[in-house]
């Protein structure tokens, strides 16, 4: 997960929750484990009159308080790339 390293996270949906519109995944792979107890994601859409906005909100806690863990927000590449491709989905549907 550092910057302008390609890196592939392993992901696994622990919940899908209709009506508050959220997904829920847990990420893993050897790197993230190395820092990281457990980290997830959280994906809300929100509508606003016309539009859909796109809310994502990371848990993690760290193996240890002192490791230098590279940040959640180094997800945020994944995190678009993402919101893109339910974009392209929902335009289709």
């Amino acid at each position: 997960m550092q910057k302008g390293k390609k890196t592939t996270i392993k992901t696994k949906i622990e919940a899908i929750d209709d009506e508050n519109k959220t997904i829920t995944y847990s990420l893993f792979d050897a790197e993230i484990s190395e820092s990281y107890k457990s980290l997830k994601a959280t994906l809300q859409v929100i509508y606003k009159e016309n539009v859909a906005l796109v809310k994502w909100t990371y848990e993690y806690e760290k193996l240890k308080e002192n490791i230098t863990a590279p940040s959640p927000e180094s997800c945020l590449d994944i995190a678009t790339k993402v919101t893109k491709d339910i974009d392209a989905h929902l335009i289709k549907a």
